[in-house]
């Protein structure tokens, strides 16, 4: 069976036989060793198989070390990361990821990076990916300290929204592959061949052997549950996916061979082990291990690789740096050794991985490697050539320039051109602009091609208005005497219930104010679980304590505890600092300290309104002041001309338009508002000024002109000083008096 399109992930440099040092570890691995250390499988023999051959393997691979679900983001920052975007040393803190169910991996004007969020569909501040079980918890292992529940080894990072739709869903061909089947990737919000129907989830080719060999390894690694709780695991052919038992065995033996283990794979095999749980997925080590165990057939070995050569020549020949080999003319042929030394050949072009990707200055040649099994081979192709990247630059500016804290920025509207010599190059779908939250005050962002950046200056970041949704208790007529579940106390939510659901209690009561907690001899704990992760500034509780109970009370988000307070006999708010994603919330008295609890308000953002200039997070400067304090200090210098006029130009949003009514209205700011529109107006005059510093593009022009555009402009304040005309972003800020 021949081996897929490998990705090679573990390549560090330029040189296919370079070395990568691993995260959190002293241990080398080259490209060809990511195989299972010498004896791991020492005990099999070739004549077991069926239960004899999985007991075997289950020896091997049990009394793994057990991980916390809570620290599997950070692992997955290792076992997830994609090593080709992403090489060792750069990206350390949040490496682009090889997601499950994603089609927009390999590609770095779409690939998504460790630390994304977005807004857009998420709440903002919530990563765009999330923790798949491949075989689902609900099935067998629903507790979270449970082994199987954070077991790396069927856990993958996925695409947000393919993973929610797949569900609990067992693995299965959809029948009929429609548009209302398909499945809608997050991130490019297209369809893309992960289906959905019938009951079952179907995930992309490039995805089904690593499913299969997932749920291969979960139902030996617990066909007998552990002995810790969990249910015995098993594979059966049927379509029952229940109690422990997962169907669809032959589609996935099937999955299994026509997608067989590549190079990504293989690599986190040996990440899982070296790094974190020191056990191994032996069907990714051994795939003929898979009908043995599962269909009772001996142990066949897979023909070995032996050669790898090429014909023909490449129809390109001259590249620019930064671009990727194509390898349109040439035919790469492997040779196969079958057990009884018969050999075959197989044509593998279209599976062929060439490095250096993309080409760097000098390189001269370029590498091809397939691999079969745990052999890989190579072909070398000489007589390239790369021209070098001298530099890059801007043109435009974005459809989006004010932006609230946390946002991602957007590009659109802008071009990138990249100069080799004197040949300058559209490469805007190919730039990477940085995609970290921004923060408040920030007015630019930086652009990366090859091996080059540069910086957009001329966005605006202000805080985002604070957002509450609230979750509201009803009263009852009498304080209850008997403990009531969460079914009940959903019912009771008189608010909130588009946002939370009631996910654990213990002796909470219906209360005259909301609900009371805890009794004279047991503690009373409520956890409530947010229908998406949030992006949690602070949480505001309604509470007071029962009669002359002296209280405590201790609120938990994520399962740590953020922070604890005392009510007192009057019903108040009590605030409790988050600033962090979360998506449960525990409150917990302890036996004898009782309360009531009527509300909770989950709050997202601190500005205090949108119309507010200061929310802008920028310092601002009066027309009236001698000296500039915005960025920089004293008047604004020469070489900051460029950045200020920039941010100057910025169009303030529908909502907005408030604070520009203010400076037209307000007596302290009217006159001088007429002066900034005289200045731009001169400016627009201006036009070796214009060319000069790009000031204003046809749009804004256009918006000054036209006095009923829903597009205002703050502009410029325009000083000489000799024979310079030096410009500064002036965005009024209110003077103290």
């Amino acid at each position: 069976m021949l081996m897929k399109k490998i990705i090679t992930p573990i390549i560090l440099s330029t040189l296919l036989f370079s070395t990568f040092v691993l995260t959190n570890s002293n241990k080398e691995i080259k490209p060809t060793e990511a195989a299972a250390p010498t004896n791991y499988y020492s005990s099999i023999t070739s004549s077991m198989k069926g239960d004899t051959l999985k007991v075997a393997l289950y020896n091997i691979i049990k009394n793994h070390t057990k991980r916390s679900y809570d620290s599997l983001e950070d692992d997955m920052k290792v076992t997830d990361r994609d090593y080709t975007l992403s090489p060792l040393g750069t990206d350390d803190d949040n490496p682009y990821m090889n997601l499950l169910y994603a089609d927009y991996n390999f590609n770095a004007s779409t690939a998504r990076y460790w630390g994304d969020s977005d807004g857009s569909f998420n709440t903002s501040g919530v990563k765009v990916w999330n923790k798949e079980h491949i075989w689902a918890k609900s099935n067998g292992f629903n507790t979270k300290g449970l082994p199987a529940y954070s077991d790396l080894h069927h856990l993958r990072a996925s695409d947000w929204k393919c993973n929610n739709i797949r569900s609990n869903n067992p693995f299965a061909n959809v029948a009929s592959h429609t548009s209302s089947t398909a499945v809608q990737d997050y991130t490019q919000s297209r369809k893309t061949d992960n289906y959905s129907g019938g009951g079952v989830f179907e995930p992309r080719d490039k995805d089904k052997g690593d499913v299969a060999r997932a749920l291969f390894y979960m139902a030996t690694r617990y066909y007998n549950g552990d002995g810790s709780g969990g249910t015995n695991l098993s594979l059966t052919t049927g379509t029952d996916s229940s109690g422990g038992k997962w169907g669809y065995l032959d589609t996935l033996l099937a999955w299994h061979e026509a997608d067989p283990v590549d190079e990504f794979e293989a690599h986190r095999n040996d990440l899982i082990y070296e790094q974190f749980q020191h056990n191994r997925n032996p069907y990714i080590d051994h795939p003929e291990y898979a009908r043995a165990v599962f269909k009772n057939e001996p142990i066949v070995q897979p023909d070995t690789l032996i050669n790898l050569t090429y014909s023909g020549s490449p129809t390109k020949t001259s590249y620019r740096e930064g671009e990727s080999f194509d390898s349109t003319g040439l035919t790469v042929t492997a040779t196969f050794k079958k057990e009884d030394t018969t050999t075959y050949t197989s044509n593998v072009t279209e599976f062929v991985s060439w490095t250096p990707s993309p080409l760097t200055k000098n390189t001269t040649s370029v590498t091809g490697s397939y691999s079969h099994g745990s052999v890989t081979k190579y072909v070398y192709v000489s007589n390239i050539t790369v021209s070098s990247l001298d530099s890059i630059r801007i043109s435009g500016n974005p459809t989006k320039s004010i932006y609230d804290v946390g946002d991602i920025f957007v590009s659109t509207g802008i071009s990138v051109y990249a100069t080799y010599g004197n040949e300058e190059v559209d490469v805007t779908s190919s730039a990477t602009w940085s995609s970290t939250p921004l923060v408040k005050g920030q007015t630019s962002v930086s652009v990366s091609f090859g091996n080059k950046q540069a910086t957009y200056y001329g966005i605006l970041v202000k805080e985002k208005a604070e957002t509450s949704k609230s979750i509201v208790f009803a009263d009852s007529s009498s304080d209850g005497s008997s403990a009531i579940d969460k079914n009940a106390i959903q019912g009771k939510m008189t608010s909130g219930t588009d946002i939370a659901s009631i996910n654990a209690t213990s002796n909470i009561y219906a209360g005259k104010t909301g609900l009371k907690f805890s009794s004279g001899s047991k503690s009373g704990s409520l956890t409530i679980s947010l229908k998406q992760s949030t992006q949690v500034t602070k949480l505001v509780i309604k509470a007071k304590k029962y009669g002359s109970d002296s209280t405590t009370v201790t609120v938990a988000t994520n399962g740590s505890t953020s922070s604890t307070f005392n009510p007192t006999s009057s019903l108040d708010d009590y605030e409790i600092t988050v600033g962090k994603s979360i998506s449960t919330i525990t409150i917990s008295s302890p036996s004898g300290q009782r309360f009531y609890l009527k509300s909770i308000d989950v709050c997202s953002g601190s500005g205090s309104s949108t119309s507010s200039l200061t929310e802008w997070g920028v310092t601002y400067l009066h027309i009236g002041d001698s000296s500039f304090d915005g960025p920089g200090t004293g008047l604004c210098k020469s070489n900051d001309l460029y950045k200020y006029a920039k941010v100057a130009l910025l169009n303030i949003e529908s909502s907005e338009s408030g604070s520009i009514n203010t400076l037209k209205t307000d007596s302290k700011y009217s006159s001088e508002y007429a002066r900034y529109m005289a200045w731009a107006k001169a400016c627009e005059d201006d036009s070796p000024f214009i060319n000069t510093f790009e000031f204003v593009s046809n749009r804004l022009v256009n918006s000054l002109n036209n006095k009923s555009s829903s597009t205002t402009i703050i502009i410029i304040v325009i000083s000489t000083i000799s024979v310079l005309a030096l410009t500064s972003l002036l965005i009024i800020k209110k003077r103290n008096h």
